[in-house]
């Protein structure tokens, strides 16, 4: 089966958008730089990107520490088991002002907590059992075995309220690219905010900011998926 692509994603959200928002008559095809031309009776092009919390690069970014979570979990129950044997099942919350800096002793701090719980009954683990361990905020042991037992990372969302200089910083960095969009007579920038996403998914408002000012961009629009929410920042 075919990996879905960039352009998969965007023309995805493209067709969502298109439903809670009130387009120019025109037709549409779909392409790159910019991501969208709507032909009605200007030429516009749409570039669509993601709202981020965080840049994806920083180690400390929600997007990084998923990945990091879940193999730090993994590994954890690959060695556990293979050195014991029992297929108890464990449920770990992540601290988020806590980021993972060095996966391989967090690992053997886990192994080591679950050597001394492994023997206790199903519940919920005290946290002061597992202080030494800043970058965990719970930890829930099933006690039974399961044939396909697995440890899982719970996803505790704090859903923040959208950054105007977070914004402002993905709008200048999609001006400054802006040199390779195909003419238009218009651009618009749309940005996304994935809700089923946590490093995406924040509450959307402009009430109280100023304006995003641009050049480029006729229109910014932000769009939070599922909840049909759009605001334009310009």
């Amino acid at each position: 089966m075919r990996k879905a692509s960039n352009q998969d994603f965007e023309r995805h959200y493209f067709e969502m958008f298109r439903k809670d928002y009130l387009l120019p008559q025109g037709t549409i095809t779909y392409g790159d730089r910019p991501d969208v031309i709507l032909h009605s009776d200007k030429k516009i092009g749409v570039e669509i990107t993601n709202f981020y919390h965080e840049k994806g690069h920083l180690a400390e970014s929600e997007q990084a520490q998923r990945k990091l979570r879940e193999k730090v979990i993994s590994e954890s129950q690959r060695i556990y088991q293979m050195e014991n044997g029992k297929k108890i099942e464990l449920t770990f919350g992540f601290e988020k002002a806590n980021p993972i800096q060095d996966k391989k002793k967090l690992v053997k701090k886990i192994l080591e907590l679950v050597r001394h719980i492994d023997e206790w009954k199903t519940g919920k683990i005290r946290k002061e059992i597992f202080k030494h361990i800043p970058e965990l905020s719970f930890v829930y042991l099933n006690a039974e075995e399961y044939d396909d037992a697995k440890w899982r990372v719970m996803q505790v969302n704090d859903v923040p309220i959208m950054s105007r200089d977070r914004l402002i910083d993905i709008v200048r960095d999609k001006e400054k690219r802006s040199r390779e969009y195909r003419k238009c007579d218009d651009y618009w920038l749309l940005v996304v905010v994935d809700f089923i996403n946590p490093a995406q998914d924040q509450e959307i408002q402009i009430e109280g900011f100023e304006k995003i000012q641009s050049e480029i961009f006729e229109k910014i629009i932000i769009y939070k998926t599922l909840f049909g929410h759009v605001v334009e920042a310009k």
